[in-house]
């Protein structure tokens, strides 16, 4: 067997382990069981009745260690329901995975039971407990990058998981008490943030958002118009956008998102719970936008203008974040061709500059301007790279909002220029953490820092703008796909791929490559709009082969009917840019924390 084969079938095995947690102190691990008999006209009436008498019988028995929810209650229990009853309902996926069934009588008269250990219900809390952990992680890195939008989803999300623990007034991490300690790390997040007045036009106001005096890497936020909240926006490296149609008031009002009840169908057990739970208060979620800089000691740049976007005044080729610009003079003609892009796009004249264009520029560029409601955004302070015979435009700053949803996005637009000159290519950027975690490679070259930039900025936009057609070039045709999908309960069996991961329901596929591309081209055509966050990424190179990269990386994804996160792993041949191809592409619904090398399978 090749090396290749056997780490495509290693890595198919780490994808379906199944991370069996320890009980949760404090809660008494017997051999007693549960159990719950129902009937009904048919199975599944019955069963529905037994899980619902076995989830009560639970309840009951962990009756006293929930006492002391009732505060944060979204309403009181209806009915027979208790606290408890409440609370341990939203365990019920992981009871039906895990609870035995035996079918005592058939229909008409269908009588079935249902039984389950307690070793398994104190199993049970303790994959929450370690979830909890992993969210808390998870929201203290993406705090230190500057992803405020992920840290205050995180915190939030672990707060309405940990309400859901037995005791829960008890459960501590490093010494601190989490019942206090999550809200108050939350208040101390939105404190540290300062929303500025940059520009306004037309009734648009255009905002510096900082965080400890830094641009904020990305945050999502609602303001006041006047007469009502605004649906979700979405900033990205310190610029975000208010549109009030007309007058803008004197006062402006904006509230940061932070519960990210719109996004809790992307958890199964952060959706149930929400629907019980009202979630902590926050202090600082309202914020007053200032009019100006003064007080602010802005300590990594303009927000537009970061490590990647500084153009300096030296002559020639200069250096900055390892990657080379052009100097002033050597950009005027690309300068040139984007100010002319930019005018159309503000005005609407669409067409003016198809010649600026190659027909594959063309194709994409139509696409990125249907891709919602297009819009300049920012003082667009830009870098032009040079890259072999290519110069790269980085970065545009663009809001795209969309009619049939209450999402907003901003994305830094790239443009590729050819050796004649011409646009032949579009990406949405990464963030600036992102690209940061390539650029920091040093042991490696800048043209593989730059490849590794350019794919992955292609890759995302490739789903955003839906180019079918490029995802069906880039992948290998037996390239090794595992897809995943988090459910809100078991469907099929165990043999189709399904496992109960992390406290969630993940199916895993194994797909052909026409299998996936099916899939893709309905997903695509289902879908108002589907965006792409990545984060967190860990990336080897290959012992042999040139430019072969293996890639773990975090994936939010985003469609107006579906969410989920979790990590990406890609292996792609990079050794011809122009024609990346992956030879491996597989969903895992959590990091690998042993990946730190590549087998020599060439």
């Amino acid at each position: 067997m090749s090396g290749f084969s056997r780490f495509r079938i290693a890595f198919v095995s780490i994808c379906m382990l199944f991370y069996v947690m320890y009980a949760q102190e404090g809660i008494d691990t017997s051999n007693g069981c549960f159990y719950g008999n129902g009937t009904g006209r048919n199975l599944r009436a019955a069963d529905n009745n037994a899980m619902q008498e076995l989830v009560s019988q639970i309840a009951e028995s962990y009756s006293s260690c929930f006492e002391g929810v009732e505060y944060y209650l979204l309403d009181e229990p209806a009915g027979n329901m208790t606290e408890a009853g409440m609370v341990i309902n939203s365990y019920m996926n992981y009871i039906q995975n895990v609870s035995e069934r035996e079918v005592i009588s058939q229909s008409p008269n269908t009588s079935v039971k249902r039984s389950v250990s307690a070793v398994a219900v104190n199993e049970m809390f303790a994959v929450r407990r370690s979830k909890i952990e992993g969210m808390l992680n998870s929201a203290s890195k993406a705090e230190q990058n500057g992803k405020i939008d992920d840290a205050l989803r995180y915190y939030s999300w672990s707060f309405y998981l940990l309400l859901s623990l037995p005791c829960s007034d008890t459960v501590s991490v490093d010494g601190n008490k989490l019942i206090d300690w999550i809200p108050s790390k939350i208040d101390e997040v939105l404190y540290r943030l300062t929303f500025v007045k940059r520009t306004s036009d037309a009734g648009n106001v255009e905002l510096g958002i900082y965080y400890n005096g830094k641009p904020v890497t990305s945050i999502d936020y609602t303001y006041f118009d006047g007469k009502d909240w605004s649906n979700i926006f979405s900033a990205k490296d310190g610029i975000g956008v208010l549109e009030f149609g007309s007058g803008i008031p004197e006062t402006i009002q904006v509230k940061c998102e932070c519960n990210y009840l719109s996004e809790a169908h992307i958890d199964k057990d952060v959706s149930m719970l929400v629907d019980v739970f009202c979630g902590p208060a926050f202090q600082g979620d309202m914020k007053t936008v200032q009019s100006d800089m003064s007080g602010i000691e802005v300590t990594s740049g303009d927000a537009v203008n970061n490590v990647q976007s500084v153009v300096t005044d030296n002559p020639g080729y200069t250096k900055r974040g390892t990657l080379t610009m052009l100097s002033d003079e050597e950009a005027v003609p690309y300068r040139q061709r984007i100010d002319q892009v930019l005018s159309a796009i503000r005005s609407g004249q669409y067409t003016s500059v198809d010649e600026l264009f190659t027909l594959d520029g063309l194709d994409v560029f139509n696409k990125l301007i249907s891709y919602g409601k297009a819009r300049i955004v920012g003082d667009q302070k830009l870098m032009f790279v040079s890259s072999n015979d290519e110069v790269l435009c980085r970065s545009v700053s663009m809001n795209f909002s969309f009619k049939n949803n209450n999402r907003q996005f901003v994305e830094n637009v790239c443009f590729v220029f050819n050796s004649d000159t011409l646009i032949d290519g579009i990406s949405f950027g990464l963030d600036q953490s992102a690209t940061d975690d390539i650029l920091y490679h040093v042991a490696w070259s800048e043209y593989a820092r730059k490849i590794l930039i350019e794919f992955l900025e292609n890759y995302k936009t490739a789903y955003a703008l839906k180019r079918i057609d490029y995802l069906r070039q880039i992948f290998d045709d037996d390239a090794l796909i595992i897809v995943g999908k988090v459910s809100e309960q078991p469907e099929g069996s165990a043999d189709a791929g399904q496992k109960y991961i992390s406290n969630k329901y993940v199916q895993l596929y194994r797909k052909s490559k026409e299998e996936y591309m099916e899939q893709l081209e309905y997903c695509f055509n289902s879908n108002e709009f589907i965006n792409i966050r990545f984060a967190e990424n860990d990336i080897v190179k290959a012992g042999k082969g040139g430019e072969i990269y293996g890639i773990q990386i975090k994936q939010d994804y985003y469609s107006s009917n579906y969410g989920d996160t979790g990590y990406l792993f890609l292996m792609v041949d990079l050794n011809d840019p122009k024609q990346p191809i992956i030879t491996v592409r597989v969903w895992m619904p959590e990091r690998d924390p042993d990946f730190s090398g590549l087998p020599d399978f060439n």
